[in-house]
């Protein structure tokens, strides 16, 4: 299970996207779609936009390759499965594959300055081009949901530099999810159009936080900066305190067997100003960090803690969006 987690984990930072390796993907081709619900189904009245965390490890290849790989697809089926269920319930669900860095690479660039990483940029155009296929052909003026975990999250904030200056496609983003995104900034002066989110019913704007143990933790997602979390349990952008007792639940899976099991006021949580992280306190012990990306750095869970909170948070910011 450890040994999973840590493939499903995702590293990153912010590229630029000049370079594309290899021919263009075909997203009017369904093996280039994890999930893609065309079917409109009752009370579903936006659209789910996901891409994927970092799953692929293989040495002998830069990138992910899954079309003869039925274990990939397997893998890559639970995954988002588990992931867009938060939304699902509510929205249709699109996730496309891509290319997306192989994790040990992705690793080694992670503290590399901006010019000097390589493996995140081919995903980053896949998914861009699997957006723009999307608003062409499947989104049928619908307001949508962007989530992103990891580096999925990473290449989410690309697609929304570039696509998210149309105004007619600016406007119908209800709020995009980038958990786990690495040291976010709170503010883009290159890019007005793009806003942190401030509470819970703000519309148009980016979530994210980067989950950690208390006390002093050397984190790659964050402390370098003014970094911009938001806590997912009160909204709030302060270091104020979220109780257990305001907690709506975690969700933690099998990867077994895929079984789920809910623990509801599970967490509190509390921003530290100085890092950026958000500050996690599960209310029974475990191993919630990992080796690679070193101690109290709990980045694997950083869904699996708020599974309810993100839940309720959405549907709250689409009735906000509709009225």
């Amino acid at each position: 299970m450890k040994k999973f987690l840590l493939l499903v984990m995702v590293i990153g930072i912010l590229l630029p996207v000049k370079a594309v390796t290899g021919k263009s993907l075909d997203y009017s081709q369904n093996s280039n779609w994890v999930i893609c619900e065309k079917s409109i189904r009752k009370n579903c009245d936006v659209d789910l936009f996901y891409v994927l965390p970092t799953i692929f490890s293989d040495k002998k290849h830069a990138y992910m390759r899954w079309h003869d790989d039925a274990r990939l697809q397997k893998k890559a089926r639970m995954i988002a499965a588990q992931h867009t269920d938060i939304f699902s319930g509510y929205s249709r669900v699109f996730a496309p594959y891509y290319r997306q860095g192989e994790f040990r690479r992705v690793l080694k660039e992670i503290n590399m300055p901006v010019e000097k990483q390589t493996f995140i940029r081919t995903g980053i155009e896949d998914v861009r081009n699997s957006f723009r296929y999307y608003m062409k052909h499947l989104n049928n003026g619908r307001p949508f949901i962007l989530l992103g975990f990891s580096q999925g999250s990473v290449a989410l904030l690309e697609v929304m530099k570039t696509e998210l200056a149309d105004r007619n496609i600016n406007a119908k983003l209800v709020a995009a999810y980038l958990i786990g995104y690495p040291n976010m900034p709170k503010t883009f002066p290159q890019y007005p159009y793009l806003r942190t989110a401030q509470g819970a019913d703000d519309t148009g704007v980016i979530i994210t936080y980067n989950s950690q143990a208390p006390g002093k933790v050397k984190s790659p997602f964050t402390g370098k900066g003014d970094v911009y979390c938001i806590n997912p349990v009160n909204w709030r952008t302060d270091d104020k305190i979220a109780e257990k007792t305001e907690h709506q639940g975690s969700r933690f899976f099998d990867f077994k067997t895929g079984k789920a099991t809910d623990k509801k006021s599970f967490v509190s949580a509390k921003i530290d100003p100085v890092s950026g992280g958000l500050i996690v306190i599960p209310a029974v012990s475990g191993k919630y960090d990992s080796r690679s990306l070193g101690g109290g750095v709990y980045h694997m869970f950083d869904l699996n803690f708020f599974y309810y909170d993100l839940r309720a948070n959405g549907k709250r910011r689409i009735q906000a969006f509709w009225k």
